[in-house]
C-alpha cells in the first residue's frame, strides 16, 4: 500500500514506546538478577534470564531502527513548506481527514485534495526508496542474526555445527 510508512506514524511512535517500557523492565529485570533479590538465585543455562543481556541489546536495536524510521517520517514532513507541510503534518502525524484539514484551514475541501493529490505525486520516489531501504535492513539484519544463532549453537553445546 502507498504512502503506508506516513499512514503507520501513530502507529510507530505507539511500537516505540512499547519497546522502551519493555527495555526499562528487561533492564530492571537484569538487575535483580545481577544485585539485586535475585543475585542468589542459581539460573538455568537455558531460560529466559540467562540471556536477559543479549534481549537488552536486541531491543535497543530495534529501538534504534524504529528511530531512526521516525525521525526520516518527520524530516520528510519538514521538507515541504507551508501549507503543504501542514497537509502532511495534519494527515499523517495527526490523523486528521482532508475534509477537517480543509475546514480547520479555512481552504474549500477540494482545493485541500488536489494539493494533498499532488504532494502524494511529490512523494511516490520517497516510497520506494524507504522500501528498497528498509528490504535491505531486513536482509542485513537477518544475517547478524543467523550468524548469532550460528555463534550460539557453535559455543554453547556439546556438537557443532559445520
Amino acid at each position: 500500500m502507498r504512502f503506508q510508512w506516513l499512514k503507520n506514524y501513530q502507529d510507530l511512535e505507539e511500537q516505540i514506546l512499547f519497546m522502551k517500557w519493555n527495555l526499562n523492565k528487561s533492564k530492571l529485570e537484569l538487575e535483580r538478577w545481577v544485585s539485586g533479590d535475585l543475585a542468589n538465585v542459581r539460573l538455568e543455562k537455558n531460560s529466559r534470564s540467562a540471556s536477559l543481556e543479549e534481549n537488552i541489546q536486541i531491543i535497543e536495536e530495534e529501538i534504534e531502527l524504529l528511530e531512526d524510521q521516525l525521525n526520516e517520517m518527520v524530516l520528510l514532513i519538514k521538507s515541504f513548506k507551508g501549507l503543504d507541510n501542514q497537509i502532511m503534518y495534519l494527515k499523517y502525524v495527526e490523523g486528521m481527514t482532508l475534509e477537517k484539514i480543509a475546514e480547520d484551514l479555512n481552504y474549500s475541501t477540494s482545493y485541500i485534495q488536489k494539493k494533498h493529490t499532488e504532494l502524494r505525486k511529490a512523494i511516490d520516489f520517497v516510497d520506494e526508496y524507504i522500501l528498497n531501504k528498509n528490504k535491505l535492513k531486513m536482509k542485513i539484519s537477518l544475517q547478524d542474526h543467523r550468524e548469532k544463532l550460528h555463534k550460539s549453537c557453535t559455543t554453547n553445546s556439546s556438537f557443532k555445527l559445520d
